[in-house]
């Protein structure tokens, strides 16, 4: 069962990673392309560390997956708000 769930959880990550990347390729504007590739990114890459925590399912691991999501949803969108 865990492997399923790592999968899907990770393929998901990885489809919303690929739409920002056409995001970026189809967006006329550059703050409209900012945009969209930081919330589809940020998306992307959480669904992709939380299935590495499901995978390994260790309390180290796994809070540190946490401290990564946690950190990358505060940095990124203000980032890209302050450009």
């Amino acid at each position: 069962m865990i492997p399923i769930i790592v999968g899907i959880l990770a393929s998901l990550g990885s489809l919303f990673i690929l739409l920002a990347a056409v995001g970026i390729l189809r967006m006329p504007d550059t703050y409209l392309r900012m945009a969209v590739t930081t919330k589809a990114a940020t998306l992307g890459i959480g669904l992709i560390l939380i299935a590495a925590a499901v995978y390994f399912w260790d309390f180290s691991t796994t809070t540190r997956v946490f401290a990564i999501i946690v950190f990358i949803l505060l940095t990124a969108p203000v980032g890209a708000h302050l450009i």
